[in-house]
C-alpha cells in the first residue's frame, strides 16, 4: 500500500502509512467527563483491544481518561483502516455508554486527532507521554496505580533496555492535543525510581 494524505474541510488531515506507529488523541463530546465510573473505562478499554486486534493495529501504548483518551499504535499494512478502527470503537462504546446512562442518541464522541511518528525519539517521548498520562492529569502519583492506562503492562513486558530508553527521554515538550482538563501539561510526571 502506498502512503496516502487526506486533508479535510473542518477536521484534521490524516496521513496513512503502512506498517507505521501512529498517536491517537480522542475526546468526549464537549469535554463531558462520560468515562465518570471505572466500569465505563474498563468498558472502552476492553472494546479498545477487542477493536485493535479485529483490524490488525498492535496497541503499544495507551491511557483511558474519564473525558478522553490517548493510544499509540502500531499500524498493518493497510494504515487507513485506522478510521475504521476508531469508528467502530466509537460507535460501539457509544451505544454501550447511552445504554448504560439511559441517554438514547446522545452524541458521546468528539472527533479524534492522529499522528504518524516519523523519528525514533518522537516514538519514545510519546510513548513515555501516554504511559504517564494519568500522572500528567494529577489523577494518581504514579502510573503503576492507575489501572486503565498501559504503564504497568509496559514495564512488565518491555525489554529493560528499552523501558529506560522509553522513560529517560523528555515528554514535557510534546505537542499532543491533551487540553481536555483544561489545564497545561508541561512538567515531567514523577518516575519510579527503577527507571
Amino acid at each position: 500500500m502506498e502512503e496516502i494524505y487526506r486533508p479535510h474541510l473542518h477536521r484534521p488531515p490524516h496521513l496513512f502509512r503502512p506498517d507505521a506507529i501512529y498517536i491517537v488523541a480522542a475526546a468526549v463530546q464537549d469535554h463531558q467527563q462520560l468515562l465518570n465510573t471505572d466500569e465505563k473505562k474498563a468498558l472502552l478499554c476492553r472494546a479498545l483491544f477487542e477493536r485493535a486486534e479485529h483490524y490488525r493495529w498492535q496497541l503499544e501504548a495507551w491511557a483511558v481518561l474519564s473525558n478522553h483518551y490517548h493510544i499509540v499504535a502500531r499500524s498493518p499494512g493497510e494504515a487507513i483502516n485506522l478510521q475504521k478502527l476508531i469508528r467502530s470503537l466509537h460507535a460501539k462504546t457509544a451505544a454501550i455508554l447511552n445504554r448504560m446512562d439511559g441517554t438514547p442518541g446522545r452524541r458521546v464522541w468528539d472527533n479524534y486527532w492522529d499522528t504518524c511518528i516519523t523519528h525514533e525519539r518522537s516514538y519514545w517521548a510519546r510513548l513515555h507521554y501516554v504511559h504517564t498520562n494519568p500522572v500528567r492529569h494529577g489523577l494518581v502519583k504514579d502510573a503503576e496505580d492507575y489501572p486503565f492506562c498501559s504503564y504497568r503492562w509496559f514495564v512488565e513486558q518491555a525489554e529493560e533496555e528499552f523501558r529506560r530508553q522509553v522513560f529517560r527521554q523528555p515528554c514535557d515538550r510534546v505537542h499532543i492535543r491533551d487540553s481536555f482538563g483544561g489545564r497545561s501539561f508541561a512538567s515531567a510526571p514523577r518516575r519510579r525510581s527503577d527507571e
